[in-house]
């Protein structure tokens, strides 16, 4: 579904809009709830009567809908609950929006008219930014692959124009932020379209080839290390954990030339499906496995996102991907492999290939001159233990980057929670035959998945970013479907333009 998105003129209560849509607090009156709609006393009463019966108590994400008859024009009325106001946030506009965009879907209405005045907030930018951008994230859908045309694949190109009536607010700032939703919008659900392709049809090769055709249009330079590359560079961490596949692994470097003095490295994990390797994984959920290369998809969306939005800053993105599976090629438990910046890795548990892969990739990423590494990644069941499906883990070995990248997250509404480093978790995984081995056990399991990585940046800032529990999750307002979120998308390419803004 695509969203044109519009400032309103005039009157609300005049629009000829399919749907009109207001918001509610709890215990605020009437009046208050409705400034803009009119005050015509057929459906207002119908109101009244609905709240006395306690129908509608205006509780988060709780809504109620009556028909107009006509006064207004519009021919339907929504109140979307917003819960108490003292509990208001960007992020709970941008999670009604997904809810109005799936209700208005389920009503057939293909025009919106949104009263957004009574939602206070001085951030009037952010305002625009989070309401478009969770009518096009609540109202996405994977097309599908079925014989007959499924709802979602004849919807693919629906449109839904949407006008914002404003009150008082800046026409111009909500402008601004409406420009911004659309754009992280289409990038986060160009990596839930990656999310929901099976492997078959996403293996490494076809994943690159994604990247190129995504590249071209935003701007961006890209280039691909193909097996033959990975091999003449010492690539030998990606390239042992690929070896079991059909598919040869791949490493896409994708740039952004923003002419900043700084230069930011985004790397994220691309295992386009992970059975586990000779570590076979049990065979219950492994369908989910097609999802292990959202932190490589993440990476792809934000530098989409970056190049539209130009900060000053030189962003370099690196897609670490390949196939893990088993076969009498396959890397087993015990050997060595050798990454690129020389270190050595025992492989105690082929299941832990993620930080295998991504050793390469972070230390490839100090060789290109980075000064900060954010990588992201699939990266641990443990961090769901920890955090569950609410929050991206965090293991950070400079202090100003996780501030940066804890702000980042909290503007664009992506939970973050920073977990410690202690000295201790190094002894975790000592190998007596390698540098480091890649499965510690199940100790501070997502602590030291990130630490093992953050290894192969050596001196430069780095922060890991676990988005196990967060890359796909259940249906809710903004997934019409279980399935995957694009998650950090928008925190990365806020990243971006808070270290062009510090680092001028």
């Amino acid at each position: 579904m695509r969203i044109d998105a519009h400032v309103g003129t005039g009157a609300m209560s005049q629009s000829s809009a399919e749907l009109l849509v207001a918001f509610a607090f709890e215990a605020e009156t009437l009046s208050r709830w409705l400034p803009e709609v009119g005050d015509e006393e057929q459906w207002k009463a119908h109101l009244v009567q609905a709240l006395e019966r306690e129908q509608f108590k205006a509780e988060w994400l709780k809504w109620w809908s009556t028909l107009t008859w006509g006064h207004p024009p519009a021919p339907r009325l929504v109140i979307m609950g917003m819960g108490p106001r003292g509990e208001f946030s960007l992020d709970r506009v941008r999670r009604a929006m997904g809810q109005v965009s799936q209700i208005a879907a389920d009503l057939h209405a293909s025009s919106l008219a949104v009263d957004v005045s009574m939602l206070e907030t001085r951030e009037v930018e952010g305002l625009g930014q989070a309401a478009v951008e969770g009518l096009a994230l609540g109202g996405w859908q994977f097309a599908g692959y079925h014989r007959e045309v499924q709802p979602p694949a004849a919807d693919a190109d629906r449109r839904m124009a949407a006008d914002f009536y404003l009150g008082a607010y800046s026409a111009e700032a909500f402008r601004r932020g409406m420009a911004r939703g659309e754009t992280l919008a289409a990038a986060q659900n160009m990596v839930r379209d990656l999310g929901w392709t099976p492997s078959n049809r996403l293996y490494p090769q076809k994943l690159a080839e994604w990247a190129e055709k995504e590249a071209a249009p935003a701007g961006l330079e890209v280039a691909v290390l193909d097996e033959g590359r990975l091999m003449e560079l010492g690539m030998g961490a990606i390239l042992g954990v690929g070896q079991g596949s059909v598919h040869p692994p791949r490493m896409v470097i994708l740039r952004y030339r923003g002419g900043g003095k700084k230069t930011l490295a985004l790397v994220g994990k691309g295992i386009t499906f992970d059975s586990g390797g000779i570590s076979l994984k049990s065979s219950a959920g492994m369908e989910d496995m097609k999802y292990d290369m959202l932190g490589a998809g993440a990476v792809l969306g934000a530098l989409r996102a970056i190049a539209a939005e130009k900060p000053a800053i030189d962003v370099i993105g690196i897609m670490a991907i390949a196939q893990n599976m088993p076969s009498g090629s396959a890397s087993k438990p015990g050997d060595v492999l050798t990454a690129f910046n020389g270190k050595t890795i025992e492989v105690t548990n082929t299941d832990a290939e993620g930080r295998v892969v991504l050793a390469d990739a972070v230390s490839y990423a100090v060789h290109l001159g980075a000064d900060f590494i954010v990588e992201t990644s699939t990266l641990t069941g443990a961090a769901i233990i920890v955090l569950g499906h609410e929050a991206s883990a965090l293991v950070a070995t400079d202090d100003h980057l996780a501030e940066d990248v804890l702000a980042a997250g909290e503007r664009m509404g992506e939970r973050i929670w920073r977990l410690p480093i202690y000295p201790e978790y190094k002894k975790l995984y000592e190998s007596n035959v390698a540098d480091i081995k890649n499965a510690p056990g199940r100790d501070a399991g997502t602590i030291t998945g990130g630490m093992i990585i953050a290894e192969f940046a050596g001196e430069v800032p780095f922060a890991h970013l676990d988005i196990a529990g967060t890359a796909w999750t259940n249906e809710g307002p903004l997934n019409k479907k279980a399935g995957a979120t694009g998650v950090m998308v928008r925190t990365l390419t806020e990243l971006a333009q808070r270290l062009a803004a510090s680092s001028g």
